[in-house]
């Protein structure tokens, strides 16, 4: 599990810097107007794709996992649902944006970045079985080459008097290269399955596929929704969507951590006896430790640097990115708990049981936009995405406590918290270049996490620095 999480990481470290350099510089060149209706446009197709082979990502590598002889037939038609919905999918989406009079800039970002968008769930399915068979360093070869490939051509084609049209067709070319990329290594290194389409299979893989689905559909609204809201409330005009979708991207490029260790997570609690409760609670609790012991430090450089690292990547023009920044910073630590908790319920075939309360945070969460967007803007729909990300966590832990036995919340979390509250308070009470307070919070939250750790829980240490060695 260490290893498949760490190279997963590295993969979307790398794609990830590839991505925000990619949106910095559409940011830069497009302006406010032109970043958000391409914000707009990936915003509002990824949501509508959801629906596209619902839930058969996860479905795949959880049987994958579990029996390898069913790869050729959940791949195949788990494929063909995907091609066959993300059709009319993507009709309805350009019906939808010329009906409702948007743009001719956003109509067109909507065609081709919803047709990218669709290029990315075929290949996700592809990564499921890189997921099931324990070989995510493949997963990151095909995101590495898609996102620097796309950087790479976008950062070239807006250097050279590009816009709207150019940046979509780079986006939409870069996931059919990063599609054709996984498919080889997958033949080379993995299998070479027997495309066994059969629509009679079709049914009943979306039926087991549907709780999976409405899971992932719920956790991506609760994702999305706020920038599409802001959208829909300013009248259409994408400035605020612009502010924060300035925001949320550098958030969104730490996720990749909270990915890569619960896709590593997955197949191990998919093999897991049903005698084996106490053992999966003991994976559980290192598993919140270890997630948040990574992000609680980012999400405290979030909250209390956001005005240099918003001024830094994208000028004096996104002032007004900061507060959503420092809002959305809380969020980085509880979206990693949360799709923790949901890859746990998953994986053990309760998927519906994190759906109930996510259906429940969704409406509070549109609740909460319609409530703060109009007189908050970017920054309402921010607090909006904190406050339903610390529900969700406090909801999900009363699941999550039915189905392991009660959590020991202190050796999960005591660590983190308490080197948290240490780097706050460091970087609160100095006055230096922000780089070198980053540097001396990290440090502080180092000393104290190994502090706590060995005082309170010395056999976790222990574990972990194991781990290092191998």
């Amino acid at each position: 599990m260490a290893r498949n999480a760490v190279a997963r990481g590295i993969g979307e470290v790398v794609a990830k810097l590839a991505s925000v350099a990619f949106y910095v510089a559409i940011a830069r060149e497009l302006g406010e107007g032109g970043f958000g209706d391409f914000i707009f446009a990936l915003s509002f197709t990824t949501l509508l794709l959801l629906a596209s082979g619902f839930g058969t990502e996860d479905l795949v590598a959880r049987e994958v996992a579990r029996d390898r002889s069913r790869l050729d037939h959940y791949l195949s038609n788990a494929l063909a649902v995907k091609v066959a919905t993300s059709v009319a999918l993507l009709a309805l989406a350009a019906a939808f944006v010329n009906l409702v009079g948007y743009s001719a800039d956003a109509r067109v970002a909507v065609y081709l970045v919803g047709a990218g968008v669709a290029v990315e769930n075929l290949g996700r399915t592809l990564g499921s079985v890189f997921q099931a068979t324990e070989r995510m360093e493949l997963l990151s070869i095909s995101l590495i080459v898609q996102r620097v490939a796309t950087a790479g051509a976008g950062i070239a084609v807006l250097a050279a008097g590009g816009g709207i049209l150019q940046v979509s067709l780079v986006f939409l070319g870069g996931s059919l290269l990063g599609l054709a990329v996984a498919a080889v290594v997958m033949r080379r290194y993995v299998a070479r399955p027997r495309m066994a389409v059969d629509r009679s299979r079709w049914w009943p893989i979306m039926r087991a596929g549907i709780p999976i689905g409405i899971v992932t559909m719920l956790l991506t609204v609760l994702l999305k929704l706020d920038q599409v809201l802001l959208s829909f409330l300013e009248g259409g005009d994408n400035s605020e969507v612009g502010l924060y979708g300035a925001a949320f991207r550098l958030v969104e490029a730490t996720m990749f951590i909270s990915w890569s260790f619960a896709a590593a997570f997955l197949p191990w609690v998919a093999h897991r006896g049903p005698d084996e409760g106490e053992r999966l609670a003991q994976g559980y609790e290192l598993g919140l430790k270890a997630l948040s012991g990574v992000l609680v430090p980012i999400g405290v450089a979030f909250v209390i640097l956001a005005e240099p690292f918003i001024d830094l990547l994208y000028g004096e023009a996104y002032e007004a990115a900061v507060g959503p920044l420092r809002w959305l910073g809380v969020t980085t630590v509880f979206y990693g708990l949360n799709l923790l908790a949901s890859t746990l319920l998953v994986a053990r075939d309760r998927p519906l049981d994190f759906a109930r309360i996510c259906a429940v945070v969704v409406v509070l969460n549109i609740a909460l936009n319609l409530a703060l967007i109009p007189p908050l803007g970017a920054t309402g729909a921010a607090l909006a995405a904190a406050v339903s990300s610390i529900a969700l966590a406090l909801l999900g832990a009363r699941r999550i406590a039915s189905l392991t036995g009660r959590l020991r919340v202190l050796r999960a979390f005591a660590g983190p918290v308490v080197a948290g509250a240490a780097m706050a308070a460091a970087m609160l009470a100095v006055s230096l270049p922000w780089v070198a307070e980053a540097a001396l919070g990290a440090c502080v939250y180092l000393l104290v996490l190994l502090l706590v750790e060995r005082r309170l829980f010395p056999d976790d240490l222990a574990l972990a620095r194991s781990l290092l060695v191998r």
